[in-house]
């Protein structure tokens, strides 16, 4: 097993010019766009930041101008967050101020970054524009872009998009949209869906079978305080195709429970389990296991180009103790079948859920997961050649499973614990011996 730590840069230096305001190059409609509930509840910044080996003197330009050409189909984005009579959240696409834009410059090589697939903080907000207004929600801007290039002749794109707008598919079908104009690519091979009513709550609600989600987990086991007191520190973990094989094998013999599971499946058990040890947890502590599923195919018909988001965390509730005792198999077997329930019903009982009940996704009892392993981000070419890294460095808490590289040769696993926790983690996961 071989563990990374995100590497800090103090000295880097990255020169920036003013923002500019990209607007949609032609006419785009007005009105407001309807939010769903899981749009609503997505409303915080994620950063991302793509790497390129090579640039010439048109690269900015010709990404400026593509920007331009993408917010046609992507118009929402030039708009601002705004609330109905009722007080929930829309898009006001009147309002159109724009997608601030930034140019700038490093005085390093990209090789100096180091790992980029899970970015130290200090670098990681040089690489990305985050706007001043960012927690004035009526003006905030929903995307802001910056391309930074390097001494080396390689550059970055980096982004920090409003979550509500997004999920990680939609994300990655704007970036390879944005990357197809920039390329001359016409027409777009997927044209967004906007039409998010078809996420709208049922009134009266009608909930069953998402109530393990919203379960309240006590924090008996006093996990806030360990936060508080210790260093949090974050890493990421390699598994290798061997890794993979091992800890399949493992997950499939052992307690004879199942035949057969996925690198997702094998690799969040043995997470979810090395993080609850780690921690100490008591073991009657209530504690939950939460994955987003895309239900994109599960809707009756399809909504293959729908651009929002089309998640719902999929959850395995227990105590701690059962979590421990139990083999592994049966952990994943808890996750297969959590995948298993994610149906229309229950993705149209969760959205009804979001309006009686509150859903807190950053519970420390909870390990929330989030797999960016299939995510395309390799056909973000830009006309310059396909990206190097890809990646994150800001997640407010739980686990992040990446591809390693663009030939998807593993897995890398993020996650952030008090220093203690990590360094027992870190022995649990060697799947040694």
């Amino acid at each position: 097993m071989e563990a990374f730590q995100t590497t800090t840069i103090n000295a880097l230096i990255v020169e920036r010019s003013v923002p500019v305001a990209i607007l949609p190059e032609q006419e785009t409609p007005g009105g407001s766009l309807f939010l769903s509930n899981i749009d609503r509840v997505s409303a915080f910044y994620l950063p991302m930041v793509y790497s390129f080996g090579r640039s010439d003197a048109r690269t900015v330009d010709v990404i400026k101008k593509a920007l331009s050409r993408v917010l046609i189909h992507y118009y929402p984005l030039a708009g601002r967050l705004a609330k109905n009579s009722q007080g929930k959240l829309t898009v006001d696409c009147e309002k159109k101020l724009g997608v601030p834009f930034v140019e700038a410059s490093a005085n390093c090589d990209i090789e100096d970054l180091g790992d980029m697939r899970f970015l130290d903080c200090n670098v990681l907000r040089k690489l990305v524009y985050r706007d001043s207004t960012d927690n004035i929600q009526e003006v905030a801007p929903l995307l802001t872009a910056q391309v930074t290039k390097f001494r080396c002749e390689g550059f970055t794109v980096g982004i920090t998009f409003n979550h509500c707008m997004f999920d990680g598919t939609s994300v990655m079908n704007f970036m390879n949209s944005w990357a197809e104009i920039a390329r001359g690519s016409r027409p777009l091979s997927l044209i967004p869906c906007h039409k998010r009513t078809i996420l709208k709550s049922r009134a009266p609600p009608q909930i069953t079978g998402t109530s393990d989600s919203f379960v309240q987990a006590s924090d008996v086991s006093d996990l806030k305080a360990l936060y508080e007191e210790e260093q949090i520190v974050w890493r990421s973990f390699h598994f290798d195709n061997e890794k993979l094989a091992t800890l399949k094998k493992m997950a499939t013999t052992d307690g004879q429970i199942i035949s057969s599971c996925s690198n997702f499946e094998a690799i969040a058990a043995l997470v979810w389990r090395a993080r609850t040890i780690a921690l100490k947890m008591k073991p009657h502590q209530l504690l939950k296991l939460l994955f987003p599923v895309d239900f994109r195919s599960k809707m009756k018909p399809p909504m293959p180009r729908y651009i929002g988001n089309a998640v719902v965390e999929a959850c395995c509730l227990c105590t701690a103790g059962e979590l421990i005792d139990e083999p592994i198999s049966f952990t994943v077997g808890r996750i297969q079948e959590a995948i298993e329930r994610v149906n229309e019903d229950y993705v149209r009982s969760w959205i009804d859920s979001l309006d009686v009940h509150q859903f807190d996704l950053l519970s420390l009892t909870s390990l929330a997961l989030a797999s960016w392993q299939r995510f395309d981000y390799g056909s973000t070419d830009f006309g310059w050649g396909k990206p190097r890294t890809f990646g994150t460095g800001d997640l407010p808490g739980g686990c992040l499973f990446m591809a390693d590289g663009s030939d998807r040769k593993g897995i890398v696993v993020v996650l952030g614990l008090p220093l203690l926790a990590m360094n027992t983690f870190e022995k649990l996961v060697q799947l040694e011996g």
